[in-house]
């Protein structure tokens, strides 16, 4: 179980300045690969969804012509109907976690205090945005790990449904042809 943020930073004003610096730029770095993935696993079911439209378009084309078994237009209409919906559910908007913070959120509480030197007042500009790429970073990971499933189950009907489909179209041919 992780630890709670305030435990892992439970002196946080004691960090000096360059270490928060460093700590922002691995944050930063490590939204970014995460964000990339969940680009990434959009292209790629944009991809699934081309050849998903163009199996089914070839089925439903040849079923004019030929008459396949009744039990294979159900299992290939079960399958693109599958493929289609994680497909669909891969590409609408996935509630995307926008890089960076709008002045409202990193404007603190504590930065017009005049207490505070300049060097604190940074400190706490990166310790809160610290704690938004944290709060980013998982909720993306929750969210790339869902989205994951679905495409694992995308890919796996895609590449059943256009075998098959390239199967009973090869057959047709074959059975009409002595």
């Amino acid at each position: 179980m992780p630890r709670a943020w305030k435990d892992i930073a439970e002196n946080w004003e004691n960090l000096p300045l360059e270490s928060y610096k460093f700590l922002f730029s691995q944050a930063k770095d490590r939204f970014d690969d995460i964000l990339g993935e969940s680009t990434s696993l959009t292209e790629k079911s944009i991809g699934l969804g081309k050849i998903t439209i163009v199996a089914m378009s070839g089925f439903v084309g040849y079923n004019f012509k030929t008459n396949p078994e009744y039990e294979w237009i159900v299992l290939l209409s079960f399958l693109f109907l599958i493929d289609l919906f994680c497909v669909v559910i891969l590409m609408f908007p996935k509630g995307v976690i926008f890089k960076g913070s709008p002045p409202e959120e990193i404007f603190c509480t504590y930065l017009d205090n005049p207490d505070y030197t300049e060097t604190e007042k940074t400190t706490v500009i990166y310790y809160h945005e610290l704690i938004r790429y944290q709060e980013r970073i998982e909720i993306l990971i929750k969210k790339n790990t869902q989205r994951q499933l679905f495409y694992g189950v995308a890919l796996i009907t895609t590449v059943l449904s256009t075998l098959l489909t390239a199967g009973v179209i090869i057959s047709t041919i074959f059975s009409h042809h002595p």
